[in-house]
C-alpha cells in the first residue's frame, strides 16, 4: 500500500511520466486542395500511419494530377471538418482547410490519378511537432477530387 501511495504521489508531482495518449482523426473533402495545419500554439505531435499504410488518399472521377507539399504559407480560407476516430473524444489541435489557399511550400511528390481511380500516399515519413500555422501538409489536385487524410496526434 505504501508503494502504491508513493507511486501515485510521484505521478501527481509529474516525476513519473504517463504513457502518451494517441488520438486518431480523419478529414475528407471533395476539393482541389486539402491542408492539415498545426495551430499557432499548443500543438500536439502529428503522425501518419507507418509500415506502408496510407496516411492520405485521393479519388478522382476524371484523370488529374495530385501534388503533396508541406510547410507552405498558412492556409486561412474555408475551414474543413475533422472527424474523431472512436473511441477518441478529444478534439484535434490541428485544423483542416478545404479549397486551401496555402502557400507554395516544398513539393514532395506529384502523382497522376487515372479517371475513376484512388491512389494512396504513404505519409509515414512525415511528422509535425512544432506549433505555428506555417507547419502544414497539403494535397492539391488539378481538378476536383476527394482528398482524405488519416493522422494521429500524441498528447
Amino acid at each position: 500500500m505504501k508503494k502504491f501511495l508513493l507511486l501515485m504521489l510521484l505521478i501527481a508531482a509529474g516525476s513519473v511520466p504517463l504513457k502518451a495518449q494517441t488520438l486518431n482523426y480523419i478529414a475528407s473533402a471533395s476539393t482541389t486542395a486539402l491542408t492539415l495545419q498545426q495551430p499557432a500554439s499548443q500543438a500536439r505531435r502529428v503522425e501518419f500511419p507507418q509500415g506502408g499504410r496510407a496516411g492520405a488518399s485521393v479519388y478522382c472521377a476524371g484523370a488529374q494530377s495530385a501534388t503533396v507539399k508541406w510547410n507552405g504559407t498558412a492556409a486561412t480560407a474555408t475551414a474543413g471538418t475533422v472527424v474523431l476516430v472512436p473511441p477518441n473524444t478529444t478534439p484535434s489541435t490541428s485544423t483542416v482547410w478545404t479549397g486551401s489557399n496555402v502557400g507554395a511550400g516544398t513539393t514532395a511528390v506529384v502523382a497522376q490519378v487515372a479517371a475513376g481511380a484512388t491512389i494512396a500516399f504513404d505519409l509515414g515519413w512525415f511528422r509535425m511537432g512544432a506549433s505555428g500555422t506555417g507547419f502544414n501538409i497539403t494535397i492539391a489536385t488539378s481538378g476536383t477530387c476527394t482528398i482524405t487524410f488519416l493522422w494521429s496526434e500524441r498528447q
